[in-house]
C-alpha cells in the first residue's frame, strides 16, 4: 500500500458569524458498534468555510441541539426516532439556514494569541434553491393557468 501525501499549505477560513447557508458535507456516527455521537461537517456555500459539529447522545443540550438539526432538515417531530444507520446519510447534501456564532478559545497559542472558533447556535429552516429549475418554472405556469380556469 502506498500513502500519498500532500503537503501543500492550506488556508484555514473561519465561518462569519450571523445567518449562514451551510449546505452538510459529511455525517458520521462513532463509535461503529454502539453510537454514542454524531459528527457534522457543515461548508458555508458562500465563503466555503467548514463547520464541525459534535452531538453527543448522552448529553441532554447535544441531544436537544441535534433533533432541532434533525427537525429542520429531516422534517423530524417530537419522539420520533433517529436511525443512525439511515437517516446519518440523509442529512448530506441539505443546506441549511443557521445562525452562526463566534467564541474565543481558552488556551493560548504558541505565539499568546487566542483561536477563535465558529459555533452554530441555531438552526432555522432548510434554504430554499434560487434555481428552481425550467421543469419547476413550467409546472408553476401550468399550474397558475389551471387555478384561473
Amino acid at each position: 500500500m502506498l500513502v500519498k501525501f500532500n503537503l501543500e499549505k492550506r488556508e484555514f477560513k473561519l465561518c462569519p458569524e450571523g445567518e449562514r447557508i451551510l449546505e452538510i458535507t459529511k455525517a458520521d456516527t462513532t463509535p461503529s458498534g454502539k453510537p454514542n455521537k454524531l459528527t457534522v461537517t457543515f461548508k458555508d456555500t458562500e465563503t466555503g468555510a467548514v463547520v464541525n459539529s459534535r452531538y453527543d447522545f448522552n448529553n441532554d443540550k447535544g441531544l436537544f441541539a441535534m433533533g432541532m438539526l434533525c427537525k429542520v432538515a429531516l422534517g423530524m417531530q417530537d419522539q420520533d426516532e433517529f436511525d443512525t444507520t439511515n437517516d446519518t446519510k440523509k442529512l448530506v447534501g441539505k443546506k441549511i439556514v443557521c445562525e452562526v456564532v463566534h467564541t474565543q478559545g481558552t488556551q493560548a497559542r504558541e505565539d499568546g494569541t487566542f483561536p477563535t472558533f465558529a459555533n452554530i447556535r441555531k438552526t432555522i429552516k432548510l434554504a430554499e434553491e434560487e434555481n428552481i429549475g425550467a421543469r419547476n418554472i413550467i409546472a408553476q405556469e401550468t399550474n397558475s393557468v389551471g387555478d384561473d380556469l
